[in-house]
């Protein structure tokens, strides 16, 4: 499989109160289309800021950012923009939905931002992804009126409503109990074997595990860059 992302001396410096605080320093990392990574490590390690340099929600001070053959890195604010909104789909801990709207218009969000005109037709892709993820009987919902895994079974739609190149996802089970993190969790992997490339970061081992790859992180450095292609479902106890 090719490269889907590729990240080459990789820094990333904070400045605060005059004081530079190193995040991540010089890292070198390649992800191929259709894997499933795990970031992981430690409070300070690196691995929530190296998925917002990957999401184009920040810059990074120095190094290259391949998406596909594009140095994302040159491009300008409108241009990553346009990244964000047409390439990437995020799925976040606290599943960031508008409370005001039903489970059809959070999943049709993105294409709002696009400027992409609502209409039956998107309409219907947005009802089928939200049947996708198993709230066929909830279209009408507002998040208040879902349960934790609902909701973000509502994020994980809108993820994919632009057809994504690349799903990033930030704790997508932390604020989830065991049975829906199973939940969330096969679900994210069904969408990989169908093809979907997700990167996620964690900082449970045992979601880590249904993951192709781990990438452990500590102070801004790669410490171990693991692969659970080998591992049974039978071994991981699933």
């Amino acid at each position: 499989m090719p490269a889907i992302v590729r990240i080459v001396d990789l820094v990333k410096n904070y400045y605060l109160g005059g004081q530079t605080v190193h995040v991540l320093q010089g890292l070198n990392l390649s992800f191929d289309e259709g894997d499933f990574v795990a970031l992981m490590g430690p409070s300070g390690s690196g691995k929530s800021t190296l998925l917002n340099v990957l999401g184009c929600l920040d810059r990074l001070t120095s190094g290259q950012y391949f998406l596909g053959d594009v140095d994302v890195s040159e491009m300008s604010d409108d241009q990553l923009s346009e990244v964000r909104s047409t390439y990437l789909g995020f799925i976040f801990q606290s599943y960031n939905l508008l409370p005001q709207y039903t489970v059809v218009e959070n999943v049709e969000l993105p294409l709002l931002y696009q400027g992409i005109k609502l209409d039956e037709a998107t309409k219907s892709r947005c009802v089928a992804l939200a049947e996708l993820v198993g709230l066929g009987d909830r279209l009408d919902h507002r998040p208040l009126q879902l349960s934790g895994g609902q909701q973000q079974r509502v994020a994980i739609a809108r993820s994919l409503v632009n057809d994504p190149h690349l799903i990033l996802g930030d704790e997508p089970t932390g604020n989830l109990d065991t049975k829906t993190s199973v939940e969330i969790m096969q679900m994210l992997r069904e969408l990989n074997r169908s093809g979907k490339t997700i990167i996620m970061v964690t900082h449970e081992n045992d979601i880590a595990e249904w993951a192709r790859r781990v990438v452990r992180l500590r102070d801004g450095r790669v410490e171990s860059d693991v692969r659970n292609d080998t591992r049974t479902i039978a071994e991981m106890g699933r």
